[in-house]
């Protein structure tokens, strides 16, 4: 999967499938310094993805400051071909003054196996 620079930072295209409903995003930064996987509120409310009493709220940190998500499981996440099922993610108002969809996180792909070739500009998924 080609790898696209954006603001001079890598950025991806993903699936996700929540409750039934697909999703394409086509801004997603790869993030390794990001543990969890986050995806813009704005963007995602499109297929009903909302905040609702029984979500987990937390607190996240990092180099832009702190921010408040709350958590949902996704149906599945799909990337260069891979599906996992069941996948947790937080969603956030991810105002951070770029135009973008959602960051993949170190959980995605290290659960996945992603190899990122940065001479290259491609994203690839190490299968056993």
């Amino acid at each position: 999967m080609k790898i696209s620079e954006i603001y001079g930072l890598p950025f991806i295209n993903i699936e996700l499938e929540f409750r039934g409903e697909v999703l394409h995003l086509e801004r997603v930064l790869l993030d390794t310094g990001s543990a969890s996987t986050l995806l813009n509120a704005d963007t995602v409310r499109e297929v009903g993805m909302v905040p609702e009493e029984d979500d987990l709220v937390d607190i996240i940190r990092g180099v832009g400051g702190i921010e408040y998500v709350y958590t949902k499981s996704l149906d599945s996440i799909t990337v260069d071909g891979t599906t996992l099922n069941n996948f947790q993610i937080e969603i956030g108002n991810m105002d951070y003054g770029l135009e973008i969809d959602g960051i993949l996180g170190f959980n995605f792909m290290r659960q996945a196996g992603v190899v990122i070739n940065a001479n290259f500009m491609e994203l690839s998924i190490d299968k056993p």
